[in-house]
């Protein structure tokens, strides 16, 4: 059995039994949440090269940290079904050292990541003030309805993106 409720409540309350047992998901669009995607479409319309590079290190880091997760449950199961003498297993103390290894790799990969994914925020911010603009120009077609009912109209989010999309990829012509 499954009950879904929608409501257009901003921030809604139920009562403490009914969150228990419910998931919340809250799909309001927000003006910092709709620039940081626009922003990341204009970077993978204007350079490419950085939003590859970005998602990529994403992913590299994910990875990371499955890797470390799996290093370190393996060398839990190996602690936990070892003896007494833990120095007598060798086993053990190879599993260790090569854990030791490969956690060092990863954490010097993890800073070099780092410094990496700061270099591409800086180059990013560059393209800030054009989703700063279309994130605003979405909220103020919204509002219009304040104005005047007459302005009311339904601006699906998908259909923003898309239209800013075809600005800046160049398939609309100016003063359209």
């Amino acid at each position: 059995f499954r009950l879904i409720l929608q409501t257009k409540l901003a921030n809604p309350h139920y009562k403490p039994e009914m969150q228990a047992q419910a998931t919340l998901i809250n799909f309001t669009v927000t003006r910092d949440g709709l620039e940081d995607q626009l922003l990341a479409q204009v970077v993978a319309t204007e350079r490419p090269d950085l939003e590859r590079t970005k998602a990529e290190l994403t992913k590299q880091q994910n990875d990371f940290k499955i890797k470390l997760k799996e290093l370190e449950d393996s060398l839990l199961s190996r602690l936990s079904s070892a003896g007494g003498n833990f120095l007598g297993d060798t086993a053990l103390v190879e599993n260790l050292e090569t854990t030791k290894k490969t956690a060092q790799e990863i954490e010097k990969k993890v800073k070099e990541a780092l410094i990496t994914e700061k270099k591409i925020n800086e180059a990013r911010e560059h393209y800030r003030p054009a989703a700063a603009r279309a994130s605003m120009l979405y909220f103020i077609l919204n509002d219009l309805e304040k104005i005047n009912p007459l302005y009311q109209f339904s601006l699906k989010l998908e259909a923003l993106k898309t239209i800013y999309q075809s600005i800046l990829s160049g398939h609309i012509a100016p003063g359209c």
